[in-house]
């Protein structure tokens, strides 16, 4: 196949899946467009097509983009501490400029009235030029705290992200460090996710993981904070709140999450939870409760799924 006609079958491939994202109502980010535009690919099955791609699988296939979390605190810091320092300077320049008017009035005594002239307009220009810095610092530190608070949100399903888990457990934790505190911690895994995914694509996996995130939101208080601890993880911090209780709130979640139907290309996908829950110990560590959550997960999956387990 000549590239011509490679790259005209390609942009009709690429059109077509573009439509049937505006169709479904869904925005065509990459990774949605990527999943459609396979998808097409798969059910024109052109040999000669697929040959190419799996030769060229990099056209097609996303560049891997982790995010150390140790990373992006230090780029913060570092903007934060710039900023900072920024600040300084333009406070020692403004302390400068104090003394500039005094020399001013020196030089009108002097009665030289192209040097006065001169200062003056420097004097101007510098008050001007410290305006604007102050401006400009205002503005970078409300970015930086909007970028702080952004980063510490998973931007699919709107969820606290495992950054904010691990910075509110340290900090309950370290409250907590010489006492047993009434908490429980809940950690969530949906059943079979990767079945939804080989069924039904990425779109409808992303589609799933939103739906589930809004069922959680809504069944809890406003003030319990839910987060997405990686792929199809959640977990749940109750404070002031018994094992025996949770397991209630555990339970009604898996059921209303198990009776529902979720509707994707007029196909139903059934969605089900495994849930582990532990309880606050004395001088528990981030590690140390996780761990126990996660153990009392693993026998609710062993155990035959779509249920909770407390350890």
């Amino acid at each position: 196949m000549k590239n011509s006609e490679l790259n005209k079958y390609v942009m009709g491939v690429g059109n077509d899946a573009f439509k049937r994202l505006k169709d479904l109502n869904i925005p065509p980010f990459p990774k949605y467009y990527q999943d459609s535009f396979k998808e097409f690919l798969k059910e024109r099955k052109n040999k000669e097509i697929d040959a190419l791609m799996k030769k060229n699988s990099y056209l097609i296939e996303p560049i891997t983009n982790t995010k150390d979390s140790k990373m992006v605190d230090s780029c913060y810091d570092i903007a934060k501490e710039s900023i900072k320092e920024f600040s300084k300077t333009n406070e020692h320049i403004k302390k400068s400029s104090i003394d500039l008017s005094k020399i001013t009035k020196d030089l009108e005594d002097l009665d030289n009235t192209k040097l006065l002239e001169s200062f003056n307009d420097f004097h101007k220009n510098l008050l001007k030029t410290l305006k604007e810095a102050d401006t400009t610092i205002i503005k970078l530190q409300e970015e930086i705290l909007q970028l702080e608070k952004e980063s510490n949100i998973d931007p699919l399903t709107k969820l606290y992200n495992r950054r904010a888990l691990l910075r509110d457990l340290e900090t309950i934790l370290d409250f907590g460090k010489d006492k047993k505190l009434d908490l429980s911690l809940i950690i969530f895994d949906l059943d079979d996710f990767k079945k939804i995914n080989d069924t039904f694509g990425h779109i409808a996996g992303d589609k799933t993981l939103i739906y589930v995130a809004k069922v959680l939101k809504s069944s809890l208080r406003s003030e319990v904070k839910t987060y997405r601890f990686g792929g199809e993880e959640f977990v749940v911090v109750l404070n002031r709140i018994d094992l025996a209780e949770a397991q209630k709130i555990a339970k009604r979640i898996l059921k209303t999450i198990s009776e529902s139907k979720l509707i994707y290309k007029n196909s139903t996908i059934k969605i089900t939870m495994s849930g582990g829950i532990t309880g606050h110990r004395q001088n528990d560590t981030i590690d140390t409760i996780i761990e126990r959550a996660d153990r009392a997960l693993y026998k609710a999956k062993e155990n035959g799924k779509n249920r909770v387990v407390t350890e």
